[in-house]
This record gives C-alpha cells, structure tokens and sequence, in this order.
C-alpha cells in the first residue's frame, strides 16, 4: 500500500469511490472545478492510498488557519479492515498537526456506522453542539444523502 497528495487525476475514480458509500451527501462542491480549487489551496491534507496504480481509498481536509476539517475518508469495501483508513486518519492529522491546526472537526450522519471508527481512533462525538447550514449557490445536487 502506498500513499500519496491527491491529484486532479483521481478525480473519477474518487466520485465513484465517494458514491458508493451508503449516506454519502455529494453536492455541487464535489464536482471537478470545485474539487480542483480545493486540492489546490489544500494539497497537504488530501491524500489516496493506492495498491498497484488503483486508488483504494482517500481523505481530504482544508482549515481556516485555526480549525481543520476531514471530508470524504473512504476505503473500497475490497480493501477495508486493513488499517488503511487508520493511516489515512493519522497521515491527515499529522499534516494539520504540521501545519499549526490546533483541533479538527468533520461532519458524520448519526447513523453512519462510521462512528465507532472514529471513536476508536480517539475522536469525540459532541452532543453540545448542532450543525446549521445554508445553501448560498444552486447547483444541480440536492444536497441529499445517497444510498
């Protein structure tokens, strides 16, 4: 297994990887210009994991110079249970821990099974606080879950 920075090269293989997650939400920010311009300003915190030239899984992160935050970790159901997900998540923070990123936060569906991946690698989930969102550009994705 292998890791690298995400390229713009892995964008079609990554839509399809992203999407075939059950509660995945792609919205217009996953399109190919919007993910462009986000490894871009973000390059140290977008990484793939690959075996034999094939991406097997990814992570991405940006920050606002005090806060980090993780989108889009996802590992091929073949290639999960293999501690490739861990690394990614290790790999990510030591690149905001790099880069004077005091804490970091991501955003998960409730029902996610997920999160007991992520409590297991040290992550709290907060009931102090709600998310609220607002859509300020149409696009053509209706910001629903997948799946």
């Amino acid at each position: 297994m292998q890791y690298r920075k995400m390229t713009l090269k892995d964008y079609p293989t990554l839509i399809i990887l992203w999407s075939s997650f059950p509660g995945t939400t792609m919205t217009g920010a996953d399109e190919e210009k919007e993910f462009e311009t986000f490894i871009y300003h973000n390059s140290p915190f977008c990484l793939v994991a690959e075996t034999e030239d094939t991406v097997t899984g990814s992570v991405m992160g940006g920050h606002d110079t005090r806060r980090g935050y993780v989108y889009h970790l996802a590992v091929h159901p073949d290639f999960q249970n293999r501690g490739i997900a861990r690394e990614l998540m290790d790999r990510i923070e030591d690149a905001f821990r790099e880069n004077g990123i005091e804490k970091v936060h991501l955003f998960i569906y409730t029902d996610n099974p997920a999160i007991e991946f992520y409590r297991k690698i040290g992550w709290h989930l907060r009931k102090d606080i709600c998310v609220m969102s607002k859509v300020l550009i149409g696009d053509k994705y209706t910001g629903t879950r997948l799946g």
